[in-house]
């Protein structure tokens, strides 16, 4: 019998503020050995339940695991698991939350605290309500994680957290749309711990780590809170910037980091702020300054001028990545400009070098609609009760009726794209999804394809294929009045690749007929296997050939999986740095005394390119053989 629970997870730092528990492995265990316990379990309250279990005794509940999964941005879940298969006869179960790495909870460093080991985190144990479908039995269950728990949670990860609300502080209007910066407030120099923007309840959260208050001028080789002489306090001392379409318009002193409730702050901090004057909503700035959501690349300060790739972030696996697919360009809108109805355009420039300054290029082409992706600009609810509808403004859609209420299309007239004029809209922050692939085609005249179908393993791939180089820009204007343009952000030339590699050999002799298309080269075969045919029994060597490709190709790496491990093969060898790695490995081991049997050799190749939101995954090739 399959059985499936579902429901959304979600926790409050400030009692008022609810968010999501996103990005975390939820599992559920059975309580075979606890029946006796388990009445007086269910009965009891979440905070006389709740438990850690650390690395070794997850190892010894394995048995009892029911099953697991993870919670999407929203903190949603859905987890099935066989009940005939785990023994399971619909009884009360265990939630747990599992933490074996660091989810992205919108800290931009998500490396491992020092130190660190797995553990699980009770939840609570309840009898779910199954309901027969014609898919199983499902139950829901939906749960709040206490403040105090998420806390010691995110401490263990060494996740910091302030949550708050932004109002006028006349009015106790909630302020939406105005980036809060949290700041420490230090001897050496202040340290900047992150940002958001205000939703349009005026609510936040910025997320941090440790290594974001402990800057100084020798880091990253020492890193430590510089506090005011003879303190031992190691929590940082907050303060608060703010800012609207990049540009900051008011702080508060630093000596409010010196308040109590300020000072030398946990890992969680709630907190109400409030301003007598921001920015006119009927006319803030529209501009770019961003590429991706989750990552967050300033189109200038965060693309390496030498190379057009991605530069300057603290997760260093963010760094060196050329752009690919559609990426979403990110910034601020407003509907008016002058008192005037405003409209706004992106172009693009393909460049042959990226050093070069953008302020000498001379010629700029429109993207057309044909180039954006279909794109939300922004939303506005239009009913709260019974339940909440909203319109949904979008770049490529069509104007009708939803399930969540209305869609209403964006007028876009000789490529200006026209922002919607109707009041009570909150724009999200997306300016329009640019499909890369389409401006990559026009520069190299043709699809980014290549045939690869005769290439040999462990030979060169040459001609090498080549980053494109696209620089980008907004404009904006009063609608109709080209006397009205003004500049709106720009970017420098981004490195840019959406070229397949069509019919790339796949499996070596033994699969003859294996082939893949994809945005890099992964092939490897077994001489033994070229020399004495596809079922060649290996009895005294094991060489493998192999070929990697990619203008941003990273790490590869070869692997044999079968008994009589470990198994290692000689250093890859990178003939072109950073673009290809080709040629034969030989197995370091003694092949005569590997026990007869099946095995796989597996050759893997990072592609070091970006969408904004996360890297490509890596790609990779196998050959099987006998021994």
């Amino acid at each position: 019998m399959k059985y499936t629970v579902k429901g959304r997870l979600q926790t409050a730092i400030c009692d008022e503020h609810r968010i999501s528990v996103k990005n975390t492995k939820v599992r559920l265990y059975a309580l075979k050995e606890e029946i006796e316990a388990t009445t007086a379990f269910t009965s009891a309250q979440s905070k006389e339940v709740t438990r850690v279990y650390e690395e070794k005794e997850i190892k010894s509940r394995k048995k009892y695991l029911l099953g697991e999964t993870t919670t999407d941005v929203n903190g949603n879940y859905s987890l099935s698991f066989d009940g005939d298969q785990q023994e399971y006869n619909g009884g009360a179960v265990a939630a747990v939350l599992y933490y074996n790495d660091l989810p992205d909870y919108g800290q931009e460093n998500t490396d491992l605290p020092r130190n660190f080991f797995a553990f699980e985190v009770l939840l609570d144990i309840f009898q779910p309500k199954w309901r027969e479908t014609d898919e199983g039995l499902i139950a829901s269950w939906n749960y709040t994680v206490l403040r105090r728990v998420w806390c010691y949670i995110l401490q263990r990860l060494d996740v910091w957290v302030i949550c708050g609300t932004l109002l006028n502080c006349e009015s106790q209007e909630p302020l939406a749309g105005i980036e809060v910066i949290a700041m420490d407030d230090d001897i050496i120099t202040d340290d900047t711990l992150g940002s958001a923007v205000t939703d349009s309840n005026g609510k936040f959260c910025i997320y941090y780590r440790s290594i974001d208050f402990k800057k100084t001028f020798l880091s990253p080789f020492i890193n430590v809170e510089t506090t005011p002489i003879f303190s031992f306090d190691n929590g940082p001392d907050i303060y608060f910037k703010f800012a609207f379409g990049g540009n900051e318009f008011a702080a508060e002193s630093p000596s409010e980091a010196q308040k109590p409730s300020r000072k030398n702050v946990g890992n969680c901090l709630c907190v109400h702020l409030c301003l007598n004057d921001a920015p006119d909503d009927k006319d803030p700035p529209a501009a770019f300054y961003q590429i991706g959501y989750n990552r967050k690349y300033h189109p200038v300060l965060n693309i390496d001028p030498a190379t057009g790739r991605t530069t300057g972030k603290s997760t260093v696996s963010w760094n060196e990545q050329a752009f690919f697919s559609t990426i979403d360009l990110r910034g601020s809108l407003s509907p008016q400009l002058n008192g005037q109805p405003v409209e706004y355009k992106f172009q693009y420039a393909i460049v042959a070098d990226p050093t070069i300054d953008v302020g000498t290029i001379g010629s700029w082409t429109d993207i057309e609609a044909s180039d954006i992706a279909n794109t939300v600009i922004g939303s506005k609810i239009t009913q709260f009760l019974p339940v909440i509808l909203y319109n949904s403004y979008v770049i490529g859609g069509t104007t009708g009726p939803k399930p969540y209420g209305q869609e209403v299309e964006v007028d876009m007239i000789n490529n200006w794209v026209r922002v919607p004029q109707a009041g009570g809209i909150f724009f999200n922050g997306s300016l329009l999804k640019l499909i890369t692939n389409k401006l990559t085609d026009i520069a190299n005249g043709t699809p980014d394809e290549v045939d690869m179908s005769g290439l040999v393993p462990g030979a060169t791939s040459a001609p090498l294929q080549k980053n494109t180089y696209v620089a980008l820009r907004m404009r904006k204007r009063e609608v109709g009045n080209p006397g009205s343009e003004v500049a709106a952000g720009f970017s420098r030339p981004l490195a840019v690749f959406n070229t397949k590699y069509k019919d790339v050999p796949q499996g070596g002799t033994w699969d003859p007929t294996g082939v893949s298309t994809e945005l890099g080269i992964a092939t490897v075969d077994l001489q033994e296997l070229v020399d004495g045919g596809q079922c060649a029994s290996i009895a005294n060597s094991i060489t493998a050939n192999y070929t990697a490709a990619n203008p941003n190709l990273g790490a590869v790496s070869l692997a044999m999986f079968g008994p009589g491990g470990p198994h290692s093969f000689d250093p890859i060898a990178f003939t072109s740095p950073g673009e290809e790695a080709h040629g034969a490995a030989s197995y370091q081991g003694n092949v005569a005394l590997l026990p007869n049997c099946a095995y796989e050799v597996r050759l893997s190749a990072e592609l070091n390119l970006t969408n904004g939101e996360q890297q490509h995954p890596n790609i990779w090739d196998r050959v099987l053989f006998c021994k």
